[in-house]
């Protein structure tokens, strides 16, 4: 038995919300979307679990979003905050919008959705695009642990166990696979749903530091500060994390 549609995590919003309740990114984007004026844009905005916050606090903050249920979800929670606050449809890779915004970021790991070359060139080359001039781009991903992924891809681990809004039961494992020659960690999770079982998979593209660096620089960034954690710590050898801080090179 597959998954219905809106059981999978890349379809449903009210499962990314449950699975997705941490706040630990939020003082960081917080900060640093009040360093610069102007309309700001969160790319890949999900359920609004920033957005939302972000605007509360008296941010000029639009989302936008590729998926109908994680739009749906978000102009829902909106609503009930009675928050005027625009959610877009549009692809990281092609969207073009009117405006030009003095923030744009893409936070948790959204980057890592998309994995050819060709298709991060083209997301970098969008926000650049829409960047108002003096502009900042942040975006956060992994930093690969190669020693993770082995450990990982030797057996499954729980993964998520939480009950929907209708009152069913799910649980999920997660086991990996690492593919080098296109640099992507395939995760596969093994949903048990009320005893009935499934499995989806996705694939996370790994980005490695020194890649990401001349990416950025071949496609007109400058890096003006580089995290290993939303503490701002240096990035480094243990560091979990890459945080960007970029604007336009020219």
């Amino acid at each position: 038995m597959e998954i219905s549609k809106e059981y999978k995590l890349i379809y449903s919003g009210e499962i990314y919300d449950a699975i997705n309740q941490f706040t630990f990114d939020l003082d960081f984007y917080r900060k640093w979307c009040g360093m610069r004026k102007g309309p700001i844009l969160e790319v890949c905005s999900g359920t609004g679990r920033l957005t939302i916050p972000l605007k509360k606090a008296g941010l000029d903050i639009t989302g936008l979003d590729l998926s109908d249920s994680m739009l749906e979800m978000a102009r829902a929670k909106a609503s009930a905050e009675n928050l005027d606050l625009t959610f877009l449809k549009g692809d990281m890779r092609s969207f073009a919008l009117d405006n030009k915004y003095g923030i744009i970021f893409i936070p948790f790991n959204s980057l890592q959705d998309i994995s050819a070359v060709d298709d991060v060139e083209s997301t970098l080359r969008c926000v650049k695009k829409h960047l108002a001039p003096g502009g900042l781009f942040l975006f956060d991903v992994f930093n690969p642990s190669i020693h993770l992924m082995v450990e990982r891809e030797r057996e499954s681990t729980e993964a998520f166990n939480f009950t929907t809004s209708d009152g069913k039961r799910i649980v999920v494992r997660e086991k990996c696979r690492y593919h080098a020659s296109t640099q992507t960690n395939k995760v596969r999770w093994y949903f048990d749903i009320e005893g009935v079982e499934s499995v989806e998979e996705f694939g996370m593209r790994c980005y490695y530091p020194l890649e990401l660096e001349v990416l950025l620089k071949h496609n007109g960034f400058r890096v003006l500060h580089k995290f290993g954690s939303f503490d701002e710590e240096p990035f480094g050898e243990e560091s979990k994390k890459q945080i960007f801080v970029c604007s336009a090179a020219d």
